[in-house]
């Protein structure tokens, strides 16, 4: 089971139907990678409108608090990602595989690391695939908007903890973070922005007019 879950009410608005493309997709890649919260969207999906309807919440809401207590308790087991045929993406969740076509590949972005952009119909979200080599680190910076990390393959560290696979963390907000990818093999993580990043370290103040024009 995930150390970092998504919060309860983030899956609430995922079961519901209530997130853009790019935020129910790291929501989905969650779900698939850690059990808990599958078990989570289970229930709520079994829990229909019900939800939904006012004369019902109350006794709805006690109800699912008295699941999430009860699935705490319940140990689970991380399922392992089905293999693909492309060499390279055996890391690939189900949920990913038809936003990777064959012409996808990485590119390597201004700060050192690797990157495949993904463009999802309807959404604003900045959604990109974001690989590390053991021991680098992202640029220095922080965050305007709401930000969405899930953790595919390896792991990485900053300063609210450190996160594997099928981790699922939101950003810190103004607060200056830097993830630094984890000894062993490379981290991929899907990272959705609502807005560019703030670079914050010696070279930022150049830099940053380009990333809002979403120039690297």
């Amino acid at each position: 089971m995930s150390r970092h879950t998504a919060p309860d009410e983030l899956l609430l608005d995922y079961a519901t139907g209530a997130l853009a493309p790019g935020p129910a997709l790291a929501l989905s890649l969650h779900v698939a990678l850690d059990a808990r919260a599958r078990r989570i969207i289970e229930r709520l999906e079994a829990m229909g409108g019900a939800l939904l309807d006012d004369e019902a919440a109350p006794a709805d809401e006690a109800a699912l608090r008295h699941t999430l207590a009860l699935l705490d308790t319940i140990p689970v087991e991380r399922p392992v990602a089905p293999p693909i045929a492309r060499p390279g993406f055996e890391w690939v969740p189900r949920p990913l595989l038809r936003h990777l076509g064959s012409e996808m590949n990485w590119r390597r972005v201004l700060g050192g690391f690797d990157e495949i952009r993904l463009h999802l119909p309807g959404d604003r979200h900045r959604v990109s695939l974001l690989r590390l080599a053991p021991g680098r680190g992202l640029p220095v910076h922080r965050h305007e908007g709401e930000e969405y990390t899930v953790v595919l393959q390896g792991g990485y560290t900053d300063a609210t903890g450190n996160y594997a696979v099928g981790d699922f963390a939101i950003g810190p907000g103004p607060e200056e973070h830097e993830p630094i990818a984890d000894a062993g093999e490379p981290c991929i993580a899907l990272i959705v922005l609502e807005q560019p990043i703030v670079l914050t370290g010696p070279f930022g103040r150049w830099l940053n007019p380009l990333v809002k024009r979403d120039l690297i």
